[in-house]
This record gives structure tokens, sequence and C-alpha cells, in this order.
């Protein structure tokens, strides 16, 4: 049940979930709203630290017919000597049901030399919450060694609210083709019922081309995408509508 809500300033829209909308304020405060009955409800605090950075997204869980919203936050890096070291993200979920946060491994984020970072919610459909980040290396040679963005590679996250696991899988290959900047412009997006991934193809000096690559097949990290069309904009069109 949604009950009345503090005041809260600067608030952002960071997902949405069946008419559930998932807010957050400069403050740190995650709001759940329903517009339809005009409710509120402000979540309990975080059980993790308020670290400088995090996100949100919201889903519903078809097993345990739960909303649940996950919070991914940075836990911070150290320099050693010459290195700089990244500690391995954390995740906690909010369970509407009882109200409370709890903390979840996250070992699923991580492999032997790597840690994989979902930074931007992007959807959710059908128990699956989608987002989109980066992996990169646990450690750097130096500080300004993170600054090089061949270090990073973009990839698309699954979070099946179910089982409470991310699954990643790699962009189409061309968008990791050089000019390597348009893969940072990158959507998910429902296309014809499907999982698609919208975004700028290639800049052009006249006519940016867009494209829209369809999803094949995910199952358990492994799956592949079909382009299914490309288009150019006008001239003087400085940004399209997500789809």
């Amino acid at each position: 049940q949604f009950i009345g809500l503090k005041l809260v300033e600067s608030v952002s829209i960071r997902g949405h979930c069946d008419g559930i909308v998932c807010l957050c304020d400069c403050g740190g405060n995650i709001i759940l709203c329903n517009p339809a009955i005009k409710e509120l409800k402000l979540l309990p605090k975080s059980c993790l630290p308020n670290w400088g950075y995090s996100d949100v997204g919201i889903g519903y869980d078809p097993k345990s017919k739960d909303y649940k919203v996950q919070r991914i936050s940075c836990d911070g890096e150290e320099i050693y000597g010459d290195r700089l070291v990244f500690f391995p993200p954390r995740v906690e979920i909010y369970n509407l049901s009882t109200d409370t946060w709890r903390e979840i491994k996250s070992n699923c984020l991580e492999t032997e030399a790597t840690f994989l970072w979902p930074e931007d919610f992007e959807m959710y459909w059908k128990g699956i919450c989608y987002w989109l980040g980066y992996e990169q290396p646990k450690e750097f040679e130096s500080y300004f060694d993170r600054l090089e963005d061949e270090k990073k590679k973009t990839v698309v996250f699954f979070f099946d609210t179910g089982d409470e696991v991310f699954h990643s899988i790699l962009l189409p290959d061309c968008v990791y083709e050089p000019p390597e900047e348009y893969r940072y412009d990158m959507s998910i997006v429902l296309w014809n019922e499907s999982v698609a991934l919208f975004g700028l193809e290639s800049p052009d000096a006249y006519a940016e081309s867009y494209g829209i690559w369809v999803m094949d097949d995910f199952d358990g990290g492994k799956g592949s995408w079909t382009r299914h069309l490309t288009f150019k904009l006008l001239v003087d069109v400085k940004r399209v509508l997500r789809l």
C-alpha cells in the first residue's frame, strides 16, 4: 500500500513497471509513484552505504508476485602505489511486499580480470530488467589510465527478477568498430513485442545514421542480434524520440 511522502527535491524518473514509476531525488531517496491512484511511497533507507554513485531499476517478479527495486552501488576504489584498484559493485533488492532492503551476492558481475557495471536502467519486460553498462578491468596501471575508453566495453545486462541473477551479452559487432563514440548513444526498447537495441550507428557530417537490432533467442547469457533497419535523420534534426 502506498503512503504519504515527505518533502523531496530535484526528483528524476529512473524507471517504471506496470504503471508504477520509480523516482529518485538528489538526497538519495527512492520513491514509488502510482499516478493512476495518485499515491506515493517513500522507500526505507538503503542497507548499503550512500556512495557517490548508484543507480536503480524496478521490475516485477512473476514467481513471487512481488515488485522489486534493484540498487547497484559503486563500492569505491583505492590507489596502491602506481595502481588504481576498483572494489566490486554491490547490489541490494527492495521487496514491496515486505518493505525492506537486502543485499544479494553480485559475483555474477565479476570475472577473473574484470568487473561488470550495470549503469543505466532501461526497461522491464516479462520478468527481466534490462540495463546498459560496461565491463572494465579490475585495476589500472595509473589513475589517468582509467580515462582511456578502450579499457571499457559497453554491454547489455539482464536481471532476472525471479532468480535475482545478472547476465550480460555484447552489443552487435559493428557497434564496436571505429569510430567508437557512438556506442554510448544506445537504448534498449521494445520493437513489435521483441527486445531491441536502438541507437546511433554511424556519425555523418550531413545526416547521422541510426539502426535497430532485434535480440534473438537470449538464453542464460547467450544471444545474438539481427539488424532490423537503418535510417538517416533529416538535416538539422538533433534528437530522435525514443521508440
